[in-house]
C-alpha cells in the first residue's frame, strides 16, 4: 500500500476518526432493554476521512504503523490484490495466514465468486463481519465488472481502519463500508466490543465469548504470550470499544440496493442471531439467494439466541438443506459454517436481477 494511504489511516485511527471511540467497560450489553433505538439512518462511511490527514513517512511494513502488506490473488484476472494486515503477533489468525502465505478461507471465497458468476453475475454481496477484507476485497473485485456492489459491515474500530485501507489501496469504488455493529431492533444503540489480543477476527460483543469477561490472570493462561509477543500491549490485555448499533432492516430501508443481494456472508462471533432478528424484513421479502453463515452453539447461547431458533427462521425463509440444531451439533466445528441456497433459486435470481437493474 502507498505510504500516504497507510499514513492517513494511521492518523485517522490515532485521532478516533473511525466514528467509534475507546471506552471503559460500561453501558448496556446486547439483549438488555433500552428506551433508545439503534442508529436511525445507517450510512456508508465516508472513506475520505481515512484518505486525508497529515502524511507520515511510514512504510507498509512499518511496525509503528501497524499495517502490513499482504496479498491475495484476484479470482478473475492475472494480478494480486492488497489486504492491510495486522502484525502477526496481535493477529495470528487471519493476518497470520495471509502474511505466512497460506491465505484465509481461499476455497470458500473462490467458490462464492464462482457461484456468483455461474448464476448470471447479477446483484450484490453482503459481508457482515467483514474483518480486514478477506472476503470483501476479492469479491468486490470479482463482481465489479458486472456492476455488483459489496456492502461490508464491520464494527471493531481498529479492524475498520484496516478494512478501509484495503478498500482504498485497491481503488474499489463498488464497496459501501458500514462501520457499525449489527443487532436486533430492541438492542441498545451502542454496544461494548472486546478486541481479541491475539486473533482480531475473534473479537466479539462483550459477553458472547469467554475471553471477553475474563480477568487478567485467566487471560494470561488462555493466550500464553511468548516473550516476543509480550512486547505488544494488545497481547496481554483486552481492549474495549463502544460501537454504534444498526440493524439489517434499517440498512435495507435506507439502501434500496440491499433488495438485490445475490450472496451474503454472516460471521460475527456469536451475534449472528441478533443480526437475523434485526433483518426479518430483509430475509422474508428480499432474502439473499445464497447465504454462508457461521453458527457456534456456545456463543449463540451466551448471546441469548439458541442455534435452533435461527435455523428454524432460515428454513421458514425458504432456504433448503437447513440442518436441525441436533444435526448441526454432530457436524463438529468445521460444519458450523453453513452455505445454503434458496429453494426457488430461479425466482430469487430473477428478483435480484430486477432490483439490480432498477
Amino acid at each position: 500500500m502507498a505510504s500516504s494511504a497507510l499514513a492517513a489511516v494511521a492518523w485517522a485511527s490515532a485521532l478516533g476518526a473511525s466514528a467509534v471511540s475507546l471506552s471503559q467497560p460500561a453501558g448496556p450489553r446486547f439483549g438488555q432493554g433500552t428506551e433508545e433505538a439503534p442508529v436511525a439512518v445507517p450510512r456508508p462511511a465516508d472513506l475520505s476521512s481515512w484518505a486525508s490527514g497529515p502524511l507520515f513517512s511510514r512504510g507498509l511494513d512499518s511496525k509503528a504503523s501497524g499495517f502490513h502488506h499482504a496479498e491475495v490473488r484476484s479470482l478473475v484476472g492475472d494480478y494480486n490484490l492488497s489486504v492491510a494486515a495486522f502484525d502477526y503477533w496481535v493477529d495470528q489468525g487471519v493476518s497470520g495466514g495471509l502474511l505466512g502465505g497460506s491465505g484465509w478461507e481461499t476455497e470458500r471465497i473462490s467458490e462464492l465468486c464462482r457461484l456468483y458468476r455461474s448464476n448470471g453475475a447479477v446483484g450484490n454481496f453482503l459481508d457482515v463481519g467483514a474483518n480486514i477484507g478477506t472476503f470483501t476485497i476479492p469479491l468486490a473485485d470479482c463482481i465489479r465488472s458486472t456492476g455488483g456492489r459489496v456492502f461490508a459491515v464491520e464494527g471493531m474500530p481498529p479492524t475498520v481502519d484496516h478494512l478501509a485501507a484495503g478498500i482504498l489501496e485497491n481503488k474499489l469504488d463498488n464497496v459501501d463500508m458500514y462501520n457499525y455493529a449489527v443487532g436486533a431492533p430492541d438492542d441498545p444503540p451502542k454496544v461494548t466490543m472486546s478486541l481479541n489480543p491475539v486473533n482480531k477476527g475473534g473479537s466479539a460483543v462483550k459477553g458472547n465469548k469467554p475471553f471477553t469477561v475474563m480477568g487478567e490472570e485467566e487471560l494470561q493462561k488462555l493466550f500464553h504470550p511468548s516473550k516476543k509477543a509480550q512486547t505488544y500491549a494488545e497481547k496481554v490485555a483486552v481492549m474495549e470499544y463502544e460501537v454504534p448499533l444498526t440493524t439489517g432492516d434499517l440498512m435495507l430501508q435506507h439502501n434500496p440496493a440491499m433488495k438485490a443481494i445475490h450472496i451474503a456472508k454472516v460471521d460475527i462471533e456469536g451475534h449472528e442471531g441478533h443480526f437475523i432478528k434485526g433483518s426479518q424484513l430483509l430475509f422474508s421479502e428480499f432474502p439473499p439467494c445464497i447465504l454462508t453463515i457461521e453458527l457456534i452453539e456456545d456463543w449463540l447461547e451466551r448471546a441469548g439466541t439458541p442455534a435452533g431458533e435461527i435455523l428454524d427462521l432460515l428454513a421458514g425463509w425458504g432456504y433448503k438443506n437447513v440442518p436441525t440444531a441436533a444435526e448441526l451439533k454432530k457436524r463438529g466445528t468445521q460444519g458450523h459454517t453453513l452455505t445454503i441456497h434458496q429453494k426457488r433459486m430461479g425466482a430469487c435470481l430473477n428478483r435480484v436481477r430486477s432490483f439490480a437493474q432498477a
